[in-house]
């Protein structure tokens, strides 16, 4: 089923991303993907493996614009959401 809503997060060795993914997941409600873009960088600790995660990697940074135009590009929903990591 195609999600209602797609979250868009990109980021660049953020120290928080996970606890901010597993708070998502805690609370979002309804068809809800998560689009998570790491630019350049692996996350450590590594983000939550979920059926609603979409993980991008960029080996090499491409910068927050473009990382959060290709999760736009990848979602599936009618509508859109960013949120920082």
């Amino acid at each position: 089923m195609k999600p209602d809503l797609s979250v868009i997060v990109p980021s660049r060795n953020e120290m928080f991303l996970s606890k901010t993914i597993e708070s998502l997941l805690k609370n979002i409600r309804g068809n809800t993907e998560i689009i998570v873009v790491l630019d350049g960088e692996w996350s450590d600790p590594p983000v939550p493996d979920n059926d609603r995660i979409t993980l991008v990697y960029n080996p090499v940074s491409v910068g927050q614009r473009t990382a959060q135009n290709q999760a736009a590009r990848l979602s599936r929903a009618k509508y859109l959401m960013k949120l920082d990591a």
